[in-house]
């Protein structure tokens, strides 16, 4: 009985474009690094909950962190990019308020993700290479022309980019990290009052 079940998973797996294999490949890899972090993480393991070969996996990806940013970027980057491409006529204030809800359900819809890439940044060299070097450049090189838009035309303060980003990322993470890991902590009943809140006090601060 077990034979066949083998036979029958093999059958599939061998019908499948290697496209569908890298897939299966950064599905498992996902939910192997979640449960059991990157360095915990094998890829002897992730080939397993794939369904591949372990050499199978080194045809698409060269290293472990090769695998690492593959996993991460898509989540991260797709739906910024998409952002930046779709609503250029808005204002950079419309813009940033897109960007705000798109992080704040970004981090709703893979809380197991979020808790894995900024827990296992602070002990592991190559994961913050690789959300920092790989990932998080990008996004800073999509969001600096619309700050720098907003101060040519009045609407931010010319302060500096950087760690403006960090306070307003701040303010994102620890909102989503409160209001998921410890329930009941935030109010808002919606993304969009989250976001209305955040960038209301990011924009205009506590002064009346």
């Amino acid at each position: 009985m077990k034979s066949n079940q083998e036979n029958k998973q093999r059958e599939i797996r061998s019908k499948k474009t290697p496209e569908e294999r890298r897939q299966d490949i950064l599905e498992a890899s996902l939910k192997v690094f979640a449960v059991k972090g990157y360095n915990g993480s094998t890829t002897a393991e992730i080939a397993r909950a794939a369904g591949v070969a372990e050499g199978t996996i080194f045809r698409h990806f060269t290293t472990k962190k090769e695998l690492l940013i593959a996993v991460l970027e898509p989540k991260v980057l797709e739906g910024l990019i998409q952002l930046d491409k779709e609503h250029r006529e808005d204002t950079p204030p419309e813009f940033f308020r897109r960007f705000l809800r798109n992080r704040i359900e970004l981090i709703k819809e893979n809380e197991d993700l979020m808790r894995f890439m900024f827990a296992e940044a602070q002990y592991h060299i190559e994961v913050r290479d690789a959300l920092f070097k790989g990932i998080l450049g990008q996004g800073i090189s999509i969001i600096r022309p619309w700050f720098e838009k907003g101060v040519d035309r009045g609407d931010f303060r010319a302060l500096p980019f950087l760690p403006t980003m960090r306070s307003f990322m701040g303010m994102v993470m620890f909102y989503g990290l409160m209001g998921n890991v410890f329930q009941g902590f935030s109010p808002e009943k919606s993304v969009e009052e989250a976001t209305d809140h955040i960038l209301d006090l990011f924009l205009h601060g506590l002064e009346l």
